[in-house]
């Protein structure tokens, strides 16, 4: 009798974690089987459906529903002469947790991470509520969860007009998403909406209309689309021509004596191991014209994917 599986546990484990329910009951084919059913699943919510969560928590609560009662039978039917394999007891099991687990963090960590854009600071080119996916490797910060066991310098080149991913300066537990305009030693200038990098005019050409239907909540809003080149890569921006932006000089930051303000326009000097981002709304944007420079251990990776 000591050998086979409580079915009960069968079913718990199950509901929770399908692939190791049916581990606990030694079937590794549907163990399988349930695990690549949940990644399709989850590639259903990033690719499919990203605006139907609801129909996703749907699809999966069912899987774990259907994965219980199936190692509950299982279980059930287990012969009690059978020897059940190690990796199915309790110390395997964790085993396999663990190895997981510490697979799963090291992809975070060092190669690839996904992140979700909560605001539109970046429209037109990122969505809210899409998933980037950011390359870790080369940027020196590596963790993952709000965990970050190994940091070192930056590798990779940073370019101008890269989308990158960073800790915000003032909260380093929230991640921010914003374009990089000033490297070190740059002097970055934007006037009456017009961008300019060590005193030469990017080039700002007018591309239509972009209209913002925000979450259906509010009335549209319609914005003027620009197209910028920098450094020979080509972006879409927004603005709000109604505004007329006056920057604040309210914000205390690191470095603020860098930066000059007045009525329109607002000019910094990038210090050295600093980075000056702006957000692609640039008249819905919270970036390094109001809080200033991010420090070089803040990038947390590049931007080299969105699904919207």
């Amino acid at each position: 009798m000591g050998n086979r599986p409580n079915k009960w546990i069968a079913g718990i484990l199950s509901f929770f974690v399908p692939p190791l329910g049916m581990i606990f009951v030694a079937q590794l084919v549907w163990a399988a089987i349930y695990f690549f059913a949940a990644i399709g699943i989850v590639a259903l919510m990033f690719v499919l459906m990203p605006g139907s969560p609801y129909a996703v928590i749907f699809l999966s609560f069912a899987l774990n529903v259907v994965a219980a009662f199936h190692s509950y039978k299982l279980a059930s039917l287990y012969s009690a002469d059978k020897i059940r394999p190690h990796y199915s007891r309790w110390y395997g099991l964790l085993g396999i947790y663990l190895g997981t687990w510490f697979v799963v963090f090291g992809f975070r960590s060092f190669l690839f991470e996904p992140f979700r854009a909560p605001a539109g600071s970046m429209l037109p080119t990122i969505e809210v509520g899409s998933i980037l996916i950011a390359q870790k490797w080369g940027y020196g910060h590596y963790g993952s969860y709000g965990f970050t066991p190994f940091q070192q310098q930056i590798s990779a080149e940073l370019r101008r007009g890269d989308i990158l991913v960073f800790d915000y300066p003032d909260k380093r537990s929230i991640q921010y998403v914003k374009r990089l305009i000033g490297l070190p030693g740059d002097k970055i200038t934007y006037r009456d909406k017009q961008l300019s990098i060590n005193g030469k005019k990017i080039a700002h050409r007018k591309d239509g209309e972009y209209i913002n239907y925000g979450n259906g909540a509010l009335p549209p809003v319609y914005l003027s689309r620009f197209v910028e080149i920098v450094d020979g890569k080509e972006y879409s921006v927004v603005e709000n021509e109604e505004i007329n932006r006056i920057f604040p000089d309210t914000i205390s930051f690191l470095f603020k004596d860098k930066c000059k303000y007045d009525a329109q326009a607002v000019t910094c000097e990038v210090p050295a191991g600093h980075y000056y981002f702006m957000g692609d709304n640039r008249d819905n944007s919270r970036d390094s014209r109001y809080w200033g420079f991010v420090p070089a251990d803040h990038i947390v990776g590049k931007v080299v994917y969105v699904m919207h």
